[in-house]
């Protein structure tokens, strides 16, 4: 899917500049009409400002990171040590030397969890303590999602040129949220790789902490295989940035018993 936004991109670009090639020879009026040649310019110049956009978004990446980071507690060694060994080793199953900062914060009954890159240097995980407070009693959730935030690093899904050439497909939504949810999809993969058997670690996505150590998941399954391929489930899915719950769960469970041969359903 990463392709296919980059090819969207091109194309929007190309685009562009069949049009100024048209207006510079005076032909853009003169084929389209004076109204038509003002929409056109409009769309060229949208997608001339993926030609500026790296410099912007580079720079407003260090200000999302900084805010995070301000108001959020670094983990290490001395700060949430049981959290900070799990991620250690987490970062060694990943082959992962230099692993992102890790943070905790309040998500005001938010459960979260995001990577963030500023560039190779500085790369950043946030989770929300709904999520940490879990450790004690479901690690595998923690452990699970702490993968799938890593493997969104080491796939390279943050860096700058996958956010610049998902531009186009985002303004268009569907190609943009397709590529997006094929991302999840490999994280959660790259996570069940180094975390079998966790599949249900995200019964945390669908109940919140409170109580989703009460969730059974052999009956979560068979929701699942009995509502996956509803249409309107399948529209909810198209349109989502993540894969819907029953398709998710359904995913990562089809790992467990048929292999990685599996795959998730895209709608």
């Amino acid at each position: 899917m990463i392709w296919f936004s980059a090819i969207i991109t091109f194309l929007a670009l190309g685009g562009a500049m069949s049009i100024w090639w048209f207006d510079w020879n005076g032909l853009l009026e003169s084929s389209f009409g004076t109204e038509g040649a003002t929409d056109l310019r409009d769309m060229a110049e949208t997608a001339y400002l993926i030609l500026l956009a790296p410099l912007a978004i580079y720079i407003y990446r260090f200000y999302m990171a900084a805010q995070a980071r301000s108001n959020a507690i670094l983990v290490g060694p001395a700060q949430f040590p049981e959290l900070y060994a799990l991620y250690q080793d987490l970062a060694q199953r990943l082959d992962m030397p230099n692993p992102p900062k890790l943070y905790v914060t309040n998500g005001d009954g938010v459960v979260n969890a995001y990577a963030l890159e500023c560039n190779r240097r500085y790369r950043y995980i946030v989770m929300h303590s709904e999520i940490t407070l879990m450790l004690a009693k479901s690690p595998d959730v923690v452990e699970f999602v702490l993968a799938h935030e890593m493997a969104h690093h080491k796939l390279r899904h943050v860096s700058l040129w996958r956010i610049i050439i998902g531009m186009v497909p985002n303004m268009l939504v569907l190609p943009g949220q397709t590529t997006t949810r094929a991302q999840e999809y490999s994280a959660d993969r790259v996570a069940m790789a180094v975390c079998p058997n966790h599949a249900s670690a995200i019964r945390i996505l669908a109940v919140g902490p409170w109580i989703a150590d009460g969730v059974n998941p052999d009956a979560w399954l068979e929701q699942c295989d009995a509502e996956h391929r509803e249409w309107m489930v399948r529209a909810a899915n198209a349109v989502s940035s993540h894969a819907v719950g029953v398709k998710r769960f359904k995913a990562l469970r089809d790992i467990e018993r048929k292999g990685f041969s599996a795959h998730g359903e895209m709608f």
